[in-house]
């Protein structure tokens, strides 16, 4: 084979892969709920398991206490572009809700707490920023990959689940909050 009809095999197989990835975009990129990945700790339906959180000022702060609202739980990293992508939808639905019973706790997997401290200096967030350097927080939720989000409902019942980002000032998200509250 020459090096000419080489360099055409590789051309094709780089154009023909790249129409193929960008005809079904919305395959590859449909963020990933319940049914692609189910998690046997948080049942829909189910009250979700205690958490012990520590906010950024070292304080801890327990689940319960936060009974009586609908409450999101995102777990996010300063260093998972689909968290920080998601980040202004959540700020703006929390803006949306935060009168009407809402509250979002937002818990860092960061390994060091000083890239959270840093991160927030660039960003400001309304909502509870919490740190869980040692996954402990996590491995309790079974958390398998970022951003992951679950939704209680007042009673502390999971509602809704997601894995990857979304936007949470629209869609199904968004309607899911509203309905709970």
């Amino acid at each position: 084979m020459n090096r000419q009809t080489f360099f055409l095999i590789v051309l094709f197989l780089v154009v023909g892969g790249a129409a193929y990835f960008y005809l079904n975009r919305e395959i590859i990129n449909k963020p990933k709920t319940e049914l692609d990945y189910p998690n046997p700790i948080l049942k829909v339906g189910g009250i979700a398991p205690p958490l012990n959180l520590q906010d950024i000022e070292g304080k801890i702060h327990h689940l319960e206490e936060y009974r009586g609202k609908v409450v999101l739980i995102n777990f996010w990293a300063t260093w998972c572009p689909p968290c920080l992508i998601e980040m202004p939808s959540l700020v703006s639905v929390y803006k949306q809700f935060k009168d009407k019973g809402f509250e979002i706790l937002a818990i860092n997997l960061d390994e060091n707490p000083k890239a959270v401290h840093e991160f927030l200096k660039s960003i400001e967030l309304p909502f509870k920023i919490f740190i869980d350097p040692q996954g402990t927080t996590a491995q309790s939720y079974l958390v398998y990959g970022l951003p992951y989000t679950v939704l209680l409902d007042r009673v502390g019942k999971v509602q809704f689940k997601v894995f990857g980002g979304h936007d949470w000032d629209r869609g199904e998200p968004f309607e899911k909050i509203k309905s709970l509250l």
